[in-house]
């Protein structure tokens, strides 16, 4: 439960390392919140978030408030509908408190501007800025549903599990930044929370709060420094500890547990694309081992190693994921401490890693054609639509339905009538992702005869496959009724 303190920020801000740091005094940096206990900006989140109570505030108009959704050092997000189109929205309000300081009035605008601006399916999109009542600054936005990387990422009991899926969400937040550099805008404050993956699947980088337009974009407007005055920070150490102060000059801006040196030094001004590669090095380093570059102890501690970048902890992590030595060496690339090192934007990364996703799925489907076909038993893999995705040629052999014929009808045509009801039965548990066993029924053939079935199948949870194996039994059924009919006499 987050209780705020003196200077706004939650008591246990200064031990969690990947809680966004704020800007100094004046506390620029907007809606960062712990994972698990608040939700993004934007987010209408699975994960319940836990806000204080608060009066609703009142928009005179075309929005209607319902409830508050996440909080932060400058603006608040709130569930509310658009009654001009009938539309759930998520909507973002400078705090009251803050409506008499120019600068955080100009940060705020500027956080609107710019997200308006990056017009990409993975980023959420802007509907409406202005001011409430009573000058209260504001803008609209599509209401996210789903989880937190973050939050998926921590709920796997082993950081083997579901990579795959993850490596096409990373893939997903790297075309979104790419983008975001081309027209010449930085992040900066990339983390596996401020990725939101849709319950569909949709995935969106949240949480623009601090992005800049570079100097090359048509977006920039020079604005004042961002550099501020010395902040001295309570340290995490114990009271008697003599060291009572975490000195920091400058903005060191970002996320320590994902921050890059040149940030954790607080050299903002030299802050470019590769910064953010970093972030997405340190995303992709979390998918890999299940631990943040610098991962474990406290802000203060870690702040002190990405300022050395010492990420000896990372790279034993990342030299322990077997089968990946492809993506370790990428990893390393964007996490290396030399900005030059590093891809040089995100468009490069994005190529690399398709390049590398591609051949891995050209790979895995040459060893899977391999299996099909060596294999006497019948493979399959069904959609969603009800239709063959794929056969091996075990059916056309045993059936002598030609491959185009069987991939072209719905499965449930070629079914024995006595035997579909039971079949779709089982077809819908295997949609919600259950398996079976030993399940029989008949297939028709091409001359009209019907073959009995013995399949083992699993679905795919949220992806709407079936993966089945079949082998026909149906010589050992008649020998069996034969059997039978043999010891009825």
């Amino acid at each position: 439960m987050f209780t705020p303190s003196k200077s706004g920020r939650s008591s246990a801000d200064d031990d969690d390392p990947d809680r966004t740091i704020p800007a100094a005094d004046v506390l620029l940096d907007d809606d960062r919140f712990e994972e698990g206990t608040r939700t993004c900006a934007g987010c209408e989140s699975a994960e319940q978030p836990t806000v204080a109570t608060c009066e609703l505030p009142e928009t005179g108009g075309r929005y209607r408030i319902e409830r508050e959704i996440a909080r932060g050092a400058m603006g608040a997000v709130y569930k509310g509908r658009d009654s001009a189109f009938g539309r759930e929205v998520a909507i973002k309000m400078l705090l009251p408190e803050h409506l008499g300081k120019r600068e955080l009035r100009r940060r705020f605008a500027e956080e609107a501007r710019i997200t308006a601006h990056l017009q990409h399916s993975g980023i959420p999109p802007v509907y409406e800025a202005g001011e409430f009542p009573g000058g209260r600054p504001f803008y609209s936005m599509r209401l996210m549903d789903g989880r937190t990387l973050a939050s998926l990422l921590a709920s796997r009991s082993d950081a083997r599990d579901d990579r795959s899926r993850y490596l096409k969400v990373f893939e997903e937040v790297c075309a979104a930044i790419a983008y975001a550099h081309e027209v010449g805008v930085i992040h900066r404050d990339l983390k596996p929370a401020n990725v939101m993956v849709g319950t569909f699947g949709r995935v969106k980088v949240m949480d623009w709060g601090v992005a800049k337009a570079l100097p090359q974009s048509r977006l920039f407007e020079d604005p004042p420094s961002e550099r501020l005055a010395l902040v001295d920070r309570p340290n995490d150490q114990a009271q008697n500890d003599s060291a009572t102060a975490l000195t920091q000059y400058g903005w060191i801006l970002g996320t320590p547990a994902y921050m890059s040196p040149e940030q954790a030094q607080g050299h903002i001004d030299l802050l470019d694309e590769r910064t953010d590669v970093f972030g997405l090095g340190g995303i992709l380093c979390s998918i890999l081992t299940g631990k943040s570059p610098y991962f474990g102890g406290q802000t203060s501690s870690v702040i002190r190693r990405a300022k050395e970048a010492d990420l000896s902890g990372a790279h034993t992590r990342l030299d322990g994921c077997a089968g990946y030595p492809e993506l370790v060496a990428l990893t390393k690339r964007c996490l290396s401490a030399d900005p030059v090192a590093r891809p040089r934007d995100a468009g490069r990364l994005y190529a690399e890693l398709t390049e590398y996703l591609d051949y891995d799925l050209r790979r895995a489907e040459r060893d899977l054609v391999s299996f099909f076909e060596l294999s006497l038993d019948l493979f399959c893999i069904a959609g969603p639509d009800g239709y063959f995705r794929r056969l091996n040629s075990n059916f056309t052999r045993v059936l002598g339905h030609s491959t185009e014929q069987l991939l072209s009808r719905p499965f449930i045509e070629f079914v024995h009538p006595d035997d579909r009801e039971r079949t779709l039965e089982v077809v819908d548990k295997l949609y919600a992702g259950q398996s079976c066993v030993h399940f029989l029924n008949r297939y028709r053939d091409v001359h009209g005869e019907y073959r009995w079935f013995d399949w083992t199948a699993k679905g795919i949870p949220g992806g709407g496959m079936i993966f089945a194996v079949a082998r026909d039994v149906t010589d050992q059924i008649r020998l069996e009724e034969q059997l039978r009919t043999l010891e009825g006499r």
